[in-house]
């Protein structure tokens, strides 16, 4: 059993947004981002589902032709080959997993 305790990872970045993995696997792959307010990432694909579990902060999450705005507790999943994308509108904490790993 592995645990983790995200609040002690998060770190905010003044210039870019801050994204690391937190754990990988062969299945799935972890990644916690922390972006200020306007950080995000244009739309892009994955062969991999995409489920982003936000847990603090307010942002906007994207598809095509669709803005989704979402809080904490608010999960988004995205499909595999769907576009995906962020922008935080306030001090935004999110953890993506990626299934399988890409």
């Amino acid at each position: 059993m592995k645990r983790l305790n995200l609040n002690e990872l998060i770190e905010f970045r003044q210039d870019s947004k801050n994204s690391f993995i937190v754990f990988d696997s062969n299945q799935a792959r972890l990644a916690l981002f922390c972006s200020e307010p306007g950080q995000g990432v244009a739309k892009c694909r994955s062969n991999s589902r995409v489920m982003m579990t936000v847990l603090e902060g307010e942002g906007t999450f994207l598809t095509e032709g669709e803005e989704i705005a979402a809080g904490p507790g608010s999960v988004i999943i995205w499909e595999p080959g769907e576009p995906h994308g962020y922008m935080a509108k306030t001090r935004l904490v999110f953890l993506a997993t990626i299934a399988p790993m890409p």
